[in-house]
């Protein structure tokens, strides 16, 4: 009966340990590890309230999900400016200070989703990296984009703005590179088929559980088709509108100048791509030109080398000095023998 007690007792006082958090305090800390050869630091669920900074700075893959951390500062990624994947979903985010993201240069996608952001912070869209961002399940209900350098220099191919309360698809500009747009679960009552104009590259575009028009659902569709792209998460239309009723503004969409110019913006990044590839070709030929030129130099500098050391060294004759010579006359040399 009395082991029976202590073990009872022991549980208790462990259980109270344990909820108070101090035992097994090394598995709440962040866990290292690598992905694809990449520095991974895992800091997933631990209650955290900010970034923490005691953390290696060539962290390359940084999870701060499922935490508490309810602002972000100038300062909390200063430290890590080798990050290319950030998360920090689940979090109570609320607002980001300006210049938290820019030492970040090499990010190439982050997920701020499922937080409580009211706006995008618009330095995200001049990282010269970034590639996929992640900003749904937000309060966007109040988007300001008015501050919005453009062209924004950020490639991105991939943008998640689902379920945050929009009425129309937000004007980020053009946008060459970007194949995939996920605005499902917004209202999008006032949404207009010429905002699709800034993105000519579009391949897949998701609208499903959204309140899209009739009108809007057949210009979306038609859109997409002309595109050649996936109309496969387009609602379908019920029924078809006559084309009085609902015209496909294709003068303002595809033959608009703004898609025009998308697509002058992709044909000029294809050329410079090309320009660069010819020219790093052009420099790898003529570097190996030198070094063979080099290497031709060289034997034959050494192949004259060997000719010489060959040759018997020739000496001034003896003769010069008791006969005298005149000065017309050749001087006798003698061959040194070895």
């Amino acid at each position: 009966m009395e082991l029976h007690w202590r073990l009872l007792t022991f549980i208790v006082i462990l259980q109270s340990l344990l909820s108070q958090g101090f035992v097994l305090q090394d598995d709440r800390k962040c866990k290292y590890g690598r992905i694809e050869k990449l520095l991974r630091i895992r800091c997933y669920d631990l209650d955290l309230k900010e970034v923490p900074q005691n953390l290696k700075t060539s962290v390359e893959v940084l999870d701060l999900s499922y935490n508490r951390i309810r602002k972000l500062k100038s300062s909390s990624f200063q430290k890590y400016t080798d990050i290319k994947f950030l998360m920090l979903y689940e979090n109570m985010i609320l607002s980001v200070e300006p210049g938290t993201f820019e030492p970040l240069t090499s990010l190439q996608e982050i997920d701020l989703s499922s937080n409580g952001l009211t706006t995008i912070p618009l330095e995200l869209f001049q990282l010269p990296r970034l590639r996929n961002l992640y900003i749904d399940s937000n309060e966007l209900t109040s988007l300001d984009l008015r501050g919005l350098e453009k062209p924004i220099r950020a490639p991105l191919e991939y943008l998640n703005i689902a379920n945050c309360e929009l009425k129309e698809l937000p004007d980020f500009g053009i946008m060459p590179k970007l194949w995939q747009l996920n605005a499902s679960k917004n209202p999008l009552d006032n949404f207009q088929v010429d905002s699709l104009a800034n993105f000519c590259h579009l391949q897949v575009i998701d609208l499903t559980k959204t309140q899209i028009s009739q009108c809007g659902c057949q210009q979306v569709t038609n859109h997409i088709m002309m595109l050649g792209a996936n109309p496969k998460f387009v609602p379908v239309c019920m029924e078809a509108l006559d084309v009085r009723e609902c015209p496909l503004p294709y003068n303002r969409t595809i033959h608009s100048p703004t898609f025009a110019s998308c697509q002058t913006s992709v044909q000029l990044a294809e050329t410079k791509n090309l320009w660069l590839f010819a020219a790093a070709c052009f420099g790898g030929v003529c570097f190996v030109l030198l070094v063979v030129l080099y290497c031709f130099v060289r034997c034959r500098r050494k192949r004259v080398q060997k000719r010489m050391q060959k040759r018997k060294p020739f000496v001034i004759s003896p003769r010069n000095a008791i006969n005298r010579q005149p000065e017309d006359e050749p001087l006798h040399c003698d061959i040194a023998r070895t």
